[in-house]
């Protein structure tokens, strides 16, 4: 709309602006053959529109000068009613040929192929219409309405109508005519209509405003209203520029985001892989240490029983009741690692000093514990959660770290819990460690592990590694209304 209003402020002159004060439409003065002027009326009302186009007919029919309408039916039955109400003989000038009416559809579906007017289809249509009412009246202009432009528009072809206003200013080189064009104005109410509205002017010599403005009789109205159009078209287009910059933003962030889950649903993907892998490998662990330690007490067991079944003796009965207590033993380790009791009945820090212990003692690596003596119970969530998470630091001392000793650290407060298992083995590269706080992989399916449980507790994950170890790290906030203190 902005760009509307520039070329009104640049079209109209004096001249014009007089002849709409006067309420009339412009029209060329001049008679002389081979002159040529192409004005477009932009509307809003129809009734305003009619009246309008009906005294540019009408004064070339009171004036013995010959008119064109290319128009829709409606519009043409409008027309009629209004000049003959103002005492014009419309069946006399049909009778002599100055006023020709035609159906815009119809004219038009004679030169267009497909959406694009022909050009000499076009000539070949119009050009025996401007002769015949040339012949009519001899020597005199021609005034021609075209309404076949805002017939395109309707059907959202506006490169086709500025095409067909070309073709008008061909066709028009060899006549005496006064040719006006109208649109609808609600027509270009969009930001991208401004470029086919700026076309469009630009193939006309007048461009007559909607009556919004050109109804407006006062110079000082008229200029008031062209500052607030200015006003108007730079709010837009400042509003156009922040939106294009909040669209852009949206853009960027969007794509971040889908970077994102793109990078979160593989790490999920590939967490999901490995976690079945080491379901598979814990679930032969298992196996194996069944068969390998506590079927083979059990093999023990029922031979001895099979000979004191034959021959008690005291020396069988005192090996017997060693291999029963290996199998308790076995039974009880098993079922402590996948699932200690300690820590239902006493709580996580009991259930780790046991662990630790264990492990020191399985692994070889010297662990040291530091915890409160005075232990406050946790959610049960939270309690499993850093059990695993020792579990798989441990795990990963051990397996990787090439570590001699490592020390864990239990520190809790008011509304949270921490965790750190620290290390002094070889560590981690600086690039692995970069791409695991980015997306959480990277490391394996342990830390990502430890991650994934972290943040579903709200909790958070500290990774540190240099030539010195590495140390993992888990702070998990829990609700102080649901401690239970316990006196260790």
């Amino acid at each position: 709309m902005g760009t509307s209003a520039g070329l009104i402020n640049k079209e109209m002159n004096a001249a014009q602006r007089r002849v709409l004060a006067e309420g009339r439409n412009p029209q060329p003065p001049g008679l002389e053959a081979g002159r040529r002027d192409h004005a477009v009326q932009f509307y809003q009302d129809d009734a305003f529109f009619i009246d309008g186009l009906s005294r540019f007919i009408g004064s070339a029919i009171g004036a013995g000068e010959s008119a064109v309408v290319l128009a829709t039916q409606g519009h043409r039955n409008a027309l009629i009613r209004i000049l003959q109400s103002r005492g014009l003989n419309i069946s006399n000038a049909i009778d002599q040929g100055r006023y020709i009416a035609l159906d815009a559809a119809g004219t038009l579906a004679k030169f267009m192929r497909g959406k694009w007017p022909d050009p000499e289809l076009f000539k070949g249509t119009i050009s025996p219409v401007l002769a015949r009412a040339s012949m009519a009246a001899p020597r005199r202009l021609i005034s021609a309405f075209g309404e076949m432009v805002a017939v395109l528009c309707a059907e959202g072809n506006a490169e086709a109508a500025v095409r067909l206003e070309q073709l008008w200013n061909e066709v028009a080189e060899g006549y005496s005519l006064s040719l006006l064009c109208a649109y609808p104005i609600s027509g270009f109410d969009r930001e991208h209509h401004a470029d086919a509205l700026s076309r469009i002017c630009a193939e006309h010599s007048h461009v007559i405003p909607a009556e919004s403005y050109s109804a407006l009789v006062k110079e000082e109205d008229r200029l008031r209203t062209i500052a607030q159009l200015q006003q108007k078209a730079q709010a837009l287009e400042n509003e156009i520029g922040e939106r294009k910059q909040a669209e852009e933003m949206m853009r960027r962030t969007k794509a971040v985001l889908e970077d994102t889950i793109q990078q979160r649903t593989g790490a999920l993907r590939q967490l999901s892989a490995r976690l079945l892998r080491l379901q598979d490998i814990e679930r032969r662990r298992i196996a194996r240490e069944l068969h390998d330690s506590l079927g083979q007490y059990l093999v023990g067991l029922k031979l001895n029983i099979d000979m004191l079944r034959q021959s008690p003796r005291e020396d069988l009965w005192s090996e017997t009741e060693q291999l029963m207590q290996r199998c308790i033993s076995e039974v009880r380790t098993l079922s402590y690692l996948l699932h200690p009791p300690t820590m239902d009945e006493a709580g996580f820090v009991s259930a780790a000093r046991w662990y630790v212990e264990g492990f020191a003692q399985r692994s070889g690596v010297k662990v040291t514990l530091e915890a409160p003596q005075e232990v406050d119970r946790l959610p049960d969530a939270v309690e499993l959660a850093l059990f695993r998470v020792l579990q798989e630091s441990l795990t990963n001392v051990h397996r990787h770290s090439g570590a001699s000793k490592a020390h864990v650290l239990i520190l809790r407060d008011d509304d949270k819990v921490l965790l750190e298992v620290r290390d002094n083995g070889r560590g981690l590269p600086k690039v692995l460690l970069t791409q695991f706080d980015a997306t959480g992989a990277g490391l394996g399916v342990g830390l990502a592990g430890v991650r994934e449980r972290a943040r579903e507790l709200g909790g958070h994950v500290t990774l540190e590694s240099d030539h010195n170890g590495t140390l993992v790290g888990i702070s998990i906030p829990y609700s102080t209304d649901k401690r239970i203190r316990i006196k260790k």
